[in-house]
């Protein structure tokens, strides 16, 4: 018996443990035999022995399995346990976390494997190609709603045109008709002779403008703004079935898709989705606007000895289309005369203008089917 304590006493010297057993060296050695018997492991935990002898000894737990070399977290794609925890690929919760989950395989030639959302465009993962869209729009023959209306800018003018007048000795005022130029009421040096009775009527409104104002509404089309994140062509295990590890981020929905409008999903992904990008070019025509009406307002006519219209007006007549006497300027020579008349600020008004034609049209292009299960 002194042999074997000696024997046992030095295995435990060797691994610099004290001779009663409670005594631990800094370096994590093989299991503690105290002096029950029993294995202290590792971790501080005690495995009992039957025999209390030193065959009872086992091995320390470190939470990898027997044989595997940690490779560094793990790749979700490799079908290999990269972190030795027992777990491959999407088995193991690292890749949830990582974005990844098991998804059904492109059921068929020319359906590739995409992670799509169909209402946001937030940034596709680094290793996928982003590609934003304009996903199911439903109303893409609605005409632009088009409209015009015109409000009065610049007046029209009564002091253009022409003043038309006859005159006689009698208050009939017949004859033959006489034009004289309003001039838009500036100065006009001219020698003229009243008569005793002069009929003067006034030109009419003229040029002016209303300012056109132009809506165009371009009718919704239904489409959401998505993005399809396209490019993954390694897929891992880990999976049930026939089922393959795949990257789905948060928020996005594992689809496939097929270049092309309106093709015919594959089982199981059932619900199709039209994906392009919207060319709106829908608009209206021109918005014009007729010149404003308006009623002038009473019309004079002064007549001056001056040659600039300067001082009195010697005469000055109402131009009112009506017959009127001159009194004592009766066969007066005047030098200068000038016409005077502005529109009634209230009678100013812009016709209603025709609606404008709707133009162009809203397309898909570039369409795409994604079907989603």
């Amino acid at each position: 018996m002194f042999a074997v304590a000696c024997l046992a006493a030095t295995w435990l010297a060797a691994c610099g443990l004290g001779l009663n057993g409670l005594q631990t060296s800094d370096d994590a050695g093989p299991p503690l035999l105290d002096a029950t018997g029993d294995v202290t492991m590792a971790d501080a935990s005690h495995e009992s022995s039957d025999t209390g002898t030193m065959a009872d000894v086992v091995v320390p737990e470190t939470g990898l399995v027997d044989g595997c070399v940690p490779k560094g977290p793990e790749n979700c794609t490799n079908g290999i346990d990269d972190d030795c925890n027992g777990l491959t690929d999407c088995a193991d919760p690292a890749c949830k976390t990582q974005g990844y989950a098991c998804v059904t395989p492109s059921p068929m030639t020319g359906w590739d494997l995409v992670a799509f959302d169909a209402t946001s465009q937030a940034a596709c993962p680094a290793t996928l190609m982003q590609k934003n869209v304009d996903v199911d729009p439903t109303n893409l023959a609605a005409p632009a709603v088009c409209g015009c209306t015109c409000a009065a800018g610049t007046p029209p003018s009564c002091e253009q045109g022409n003043i038309s007048t006859t005159h006689s000795q009698n208050n009939q005022c017949g004859g033959m008709v006489t034009n004289y130029p309003a001039s838009g009421g500036v100065c006009i040096p001219q020698n003229l002779s009243v008569d005793a009775f002069v009929l003067a009527a006034q030109p009419p409104p003229a040029g002016g403008m209303c300012g056109a104002t132009a809506t165009v509404t371009q009718p919704t089309t239904g489409a959401t703004q998505g993005e399809v994140c396209s490019g993954e062509t390694t897929f891992g295990g880990g999976c049930t079935g026939t089922q393959v590890c795949a990257l789905v981020p948060t928020g996005f929905t594992s689809c496939v898709h097929h270049g092309g409008a309106s093709m015919a999903c594959p089982a199981p992904y059932s619900t199709p989705h039209s994906v392009g990008t919207l060319k709106d070019t829908r608009g209206c025509g021109n918005c014009a606007c007729s010149p404003p009406t308006a009623t002038c307002g009473p019309a004079s006519w002064a007549f001056f000895n001056s040659q600039d219209c300067t001082g009195s007006a010697g005469v000055t007549l109402n131009a009112n289309d009506q017959c009127n006497g001159t009194g004592a300027a009766q066969g007066q020579t005047f030098h200068s005369n000038r016409f005077s008349s502005i529109p009634l600020p209230a009678s100013i008004a812009c016709a209603t203008p025709p609606t404008p034609p709707s133009t162009g049209n809203v397309m898909l292009t570039g369409a795409d089917t994604i079907c989603c299960d």
